[in-house]
């Protein structure tokens, strides 16, 4: 979030399970994210990933509440079909099986599968949707490219093809000095025809080897009426097999300013 909404493609974090299935198979360990609109719009995300049958398997929990004074709050973000979705509480809970595993030409290949379970108001949609990817390295980078969300959708009117396509490339942390340079950025097509991008660059600096303190920037698109802020902006600290971050995307009309995030790992 912090980076422009791009993932950091070469980060080896269990999170990869829900932006890009191919990097399952570099990832290891636990996260947990917090996210918070504002007192009645809020999510939680965890994922585990660990090696399993000459590959790797991750697993991912998602859910979402939005109270229903908030169903206009998709003028401000584009968490879009749940934050405009209704004039009524909407909540959605997903579970992730992912696995990926390196095959031919040093080419990474994963699939997930989503368990879907969406609420507007009394409406009940239980859906099953997958994604696609395909990662490698090329050069000093990583590149990543992943079909989101194949299969009947429950609110958006997509049929059964990809909500969106998205390509990422990026690097994580590569040394300079007595600092840590990383950069990332995406560009993406969803359903409507409709193009995203966003990237950002993040700068750590270690005073004792193992202990790495980060600051990041981004910048992303911004929805023609959104009041959201084309900026992102957050913080980390890498502590050997530890992680905690915190980012931040500013809008219009927020409690606290904007939409706040905060992140533990575990490697």
């Amino acid at each position: 979030m912090a980076l422009g909404d791009a993932y950091p493609m070469s980060s080896g974090h269990a999170d990869a399970i829900f932006y890009h299935p191919a990097l399952l198979s570099r990832a290891s360990g636990f996260g947990l994210d917090v996210q918070r609109w504002s007192a009645e719009a809020s999510s939680v995300a965890a994922s585990a990933a660990v090696d399993w049958f000459g590959g790797t398997v991750g697993i991912g929990l998602r859910s979402t509440q939005i109270g229903s004074s908030l169903a206009g709050l998709g003028a401000f973000t584009t968490q879009d079909p749940l934050f405009v979705a209704s004039s009524v509480p909407v909540s959605e809970r997903i579970a992730t099986v992912g696995y990926s595993r390196d095959f031919y030409f040093d080419l990474d290949l994963g699939v997930t599968v989503d368990l879907v379970d969406q609420r507007v108001g009394s409406q009940i949609h239980g859906v099953t949707l997958f994604d696609i990817g395909v990662s490698r390295t090329v050069g000093p980078l990583v590149a990543g490219f992943t079909v989101h969300d194949l299969g009947e959708k429950p609110i958006i009117d997509a049929g059964n093809g990809a909500a969106r396509y998205s390509l990422g490339v990026g690097q994580y942390g590569r040394p300079l000095g007595q600092l840590d340079v990383g950069l990332a950025a995406q560009i993406g097509l969803d359903h409507t025809d409709e193009f995203t991008w966003g990237g950002g660059v993040e700068v750590g600096y270690w005073p004792v080897q193992g202990r790495t303190f980060v600051a990041r920037l981004g910048v992303q698109s911004v929805p023609d009426g959104s009041e959201a802020s084309p900026l992102t902006a957050g913080f980390a600290f890498w502590g050997d097999d530890l992680t905690l971050e915190w980012a931040v995307r500013p809008f219009g009309g927020a409690d606290d300013g904007g939409t706040h995030r905060f992140g533990i790992r575990f490697r």
